[in-house]
């Protein structure tokens, strides 16, 4: 079986897999099906509740803290507190590590991770929940990839990028699609 996890990098186009479990980061910018979101800010949450969005039907993956934001300010959704807050991981790293707890898991398919081959920290997200100033958060978060990916030897790591691109070693067991 086989899982994917969509992030909010231009790459994400790229995604084009009929089959298998579908985790998008925040509140997707796209119209590509997914079983579940993966949501670790509280900005995201005010976003929600500013245009009065909602997540009824979604399953939403999600911290203690996150869920207690989505009460207090009544956005509803299907809130399932599956994450340990963990410095620096963003909710891609967060939700491939969940899935990667999966024994029926063999495959984690990466798009729309921009940040883990260039310097590009642009996000989809961005348009809806504004951000002052990133700091090159690619530094810190790449480490983080190396830890989990190394934590779960057993399971593929598919990372899904534009051709031309400069190739981050993340270990044996994580290989390159270039589309």
């Amino acid at each position: 079986m086989k899982a994917h996890f969509i992030g909010n990098g231009k790459s994400n186009r790229l995604f084009n897999s009929p089959y298998g479990i579908v985790v998008c980061g925040n509140i997707p910018n796209h119209s590509i099906p997914y079983t579940a979101l993966s949501i670790i800010d509280t900005k995201v949450i005010l976003y929600l509740k500013d245009s009065k969005q909602h997540l009824e039907n979604i399953d939403v993956w999600c911290s203690p803290v996150i869920k207690k934001h989505a009460d207090i300010h009544q956005v509803k959704g299907r809130w399932h507190t599956i994450y340990t807050p963990t410095w620096r991981y963003n909710s891609g790293h967060q939700a491939v590590n969940h899935l990667s707890k999966n024994p029926h898991l063999k495959i984690i398919e990466l798009w729309g991770m921009d940040s883990m081959w260039s310097d590009d920290l642009i996000s989809q997200m961005d348009d809806r929940v504004i951000r002052s100033k990133r700091p090159p958060l690619n530094n810190e978060w790449r480490p983080n990839w190396k830890k989990i990916f190394a934590q779960h030897p057993n399971m593929m790591y598919v990372i899904n990028a534009p051709k031309g691109i400069e190739q981050v070693d993340y270990g044996k067991n994580t290989r390159y699609k270039l589309h």
